[in-house]
């Protein structure tokens, strides 16, 4: 398996592969080419409700979920009745969709699970046909807005709002479509978005170059640049909360399983953390709890701690929320 993820990280960063591995997968593009295609030409369906969509043209790692939450907040706060709509990451062809609320929603997935407990009024519901889950929001629980998450590429659901989530710091990997890259879909199909969000502008090297391309690539469309601002740090045992000055000067060992451990290492350093060790596993996998033991103070993301049943006393949790990119200042 660590061969396996050695290559998977190597693709996500755009690095060289070795032969003939590269023509490999170059070569099984075009499959992924058709099934996009199979999709584009679906029926649409359209529901009683204001649908919302966010996605990614790649794979993982875009640091959509904030968005998701951030969006299923204000709409509460609204007084909309919310549901979060979500395929759920290694869902089987299961036709009856499953809901859950609040800390119930981790018996979901990871992702769901924290939009679950960061959202407790919203309905999170998990099924791979995602018009069948939007219409069992509506019909069962009264639900008058749909948040579609990781619906970019779904697009048999009609939405009103089209939100493509762009990471600053990858914006589009090597330009290669799966499995030889990390693009789901050409870059030119940004054009179907209503709305871009640009997160970790922070951390990205060529902002203005990236913003540039998104205005060239859909002039008409808003692009709002936003930042993941860590906002608290709190123990799992026991939910104490920590200042996020805990981490300056301090030795950490930092631990996740995302699409993106970069910019979480990058955000721990930024709050002035000494990374001693960074320990990275694929993508929603369960973290090791030999990973975790050890006399430093080891953190690891709010997705990650969602999957964790009986985490060392040394382990916290960093909170982070989605806030506008200030220019030439702090977010």
């Amino acid at each position: 398996m660590k061969s396996l993820d050695d290559l998977l990280g190597r693709i996500r960063r755009g690095e060289p592969l070795p032969f003939p591995m590269g023509g490999l997968l170059s070569a099984a593009t075009p499959v992924w080419r058709l099934g996009m295609a199979r999709r584009m030409r679906l029926p649409r369906v359209r529901v009683d409700a204001h649908v919302v969509s966010f996605g990614n043209l790649t794979v993982g790692g875009t640091g959509k979920t904030p968005a998701v939450i951030e969006r299923a907040r204000i709409e509460t706060a609204r007084g909309k009745k919310v549901a979060v709509v979500t395929r759920g990451y290694g869902t089987k062809r299961k036709a009856v969709p499953e809901v859950a609320q609040g800390e119930k929603a981790i018996a979901l997935g990871d992702e769901p699970g924290l939009v679950g407990l960061r959202v407790p009024e919203a309905y999170i519901i998990k099924c791979v046909d995602r018009v069948a889950g939007a219409q069992t929001a509506i019909d069962s629980w009264g639900c008058d807005t749909i948040i579609l998450d990781d619906g970019f590429q779904y697009v048999r659901l009609e939405r009103d709002e089209n939100v493509l989530v762009i990471d600053a710091g990858n914006p589009f990997g090597n330009r290669r479509l799966m499995p030889r890259g990390i693009l789901r879909e050409p870059i030119e199909s940004a054009v179907r978005a209503t709305h871009v969000f640009v997160t970790r502008c922070d951390q990205a090297k060529d902002l203005d170059i990236v913003i540039e391309h998104l205005h060239r690539l859909c002039p008409h469309v808003p692009v709002r640049k936003t930042v993941h601002a860590p906002t608290s740090l709190r123990r799992l045992t026991t939910g104490e909360a920590l200042p996020l000055e805990t981490l300056r000067e301090r030795p950490v060992c930092a631990v996740c399983a995302i699409g993106n451990p970069e910019a979480f290492f990058a955000t721990i350093e930024g709050l002035g953390a000494v990374l001693k060790e960074r320990k990275a596993y694929r993508d929603h996998a369960a973290i090791p709890r030999a990973a975790l033991e050890g006399n430093d103070l080891v953190v690891v993301t709010e997705k990650d701690a969602v999957r964790m049943v009986d985490p060392p006393e040394n382990v916290a949790t960093l909170r982070v929320e989605l806030r506008d990119f200030q220019e030439g200042g702090d977010a």
